[in-house]
């Protein structure tokens, strides 16, 4: 029996490709901090679609943590054949003021957890191929964010560290494919920083169950880069051909106006 293994899936857009992939008859494995729901949300979803689930509790950003996500599904003869790297947070603010150990976290979890959960699993995703990795990264990679600098630069790796993956394991039945949303308004404190954050902001903005549905579906499908909404599709093209200095007063003002707010 196959599963889908999804990091950061207590809310948001782990939760709601938790119930996509669920939608779809695919088994899912939920994972995330503990007291946030998890056994509830799992039964939950197994009731409504008719589907296996299970869940383990953890800290992505602790060195151990893959290593126990591994060893918890191999004690259990879980067979991954779809994993979603969808862990992550960010911040607004100047470099200077966030405290080092934040950033590290940041670094940990964005990075860190990501490479850690990719590199135990690819051996067993190559057992059960054909096999899939989504790995969420943000339309944010694509270009410097002043504001939001350790958060850009670490969807930045995820980004390459994708696109390389999905050339070495291409061979091996492992579809790998890259996301990268604009703004989601997951919670109250993202939904204020797209009010405050100015028109590149609000103009990025998609619903949760949307980029959920997009991204496990075209994942599925085999495409390699998923931007979910036309709006961001068009943003995106037109940010590429901007010259980059009007392209970095458009983000400038964009993130300022966030701080300020």
């Amino acid at each position: 029996m196959k599963y889908t293994l999804i990091t950061g899936a207590s809310q948001g857009m782990g939760l709601e490709m938790a119930r996509e992939c669920a939608s779809l008859g695919r088994n899912v494995l939920l994972i995330s901090l503990p007291k946030e729901n998890l056994k509830d949300l799992s039964l939950k979803i197994s009731k409504e679609f008719n589907v296996q689930t299970d869940f383990y509790e953890v800290d992505l950003t602790e060195n151990t943590s893959a290593k126990e996500i591994f060893n918890w599904v191999m004690k259990n003869n879980y067979s991954i054949n779809f994993l979603i790297n969808n862990a992550g947070f960010g911040g607004v603010g100047a470099f200077e003021d966030y405290t080092l150990e934040y950033l590290e976290t940041m670094i940990d979890l964005n990075i860190k957890a990501t490479t850690r959960m990719t590199h135990y699993f690819i051996p067993e995703l190559k057992k059960n191929s054909p096999a899939f990795i989504l790995n969420n990264a943000s339309m944010i990679a694509n270009f410097p964010c002043p504001y939001k600098s350790v958060y850009a630069a670490s969807k930045v790796y995820v980004k390459y560290f994708t696109e390389a993956l999905r050339i070495e394991l291409e061979s091996f039945g492992i579809s790998v494919s890259l996301l990268q949303p604009g703004a989601t308004p997951t919670n109250d404190i993202v939904k204020s920083q797209i009010q405050k954050g100015g028109f590149i902001a609000r103009v990025s903005v998609t619903e949760a169950h949307k980029v959920a549905r997009k991204a496990v579906r075209n994942t599925l499908k085999g495409k390699h880069v998923i931007v979910p909404g036309w709006k961001n599709r068009m943003s995106l093209r037109f940010l590429k051909v901007l010259p980059y200095s009007l392209l970095q007063i458009a983000i400038l003002r964009s993130y300022k106006s966030m701080q300020k707010n």
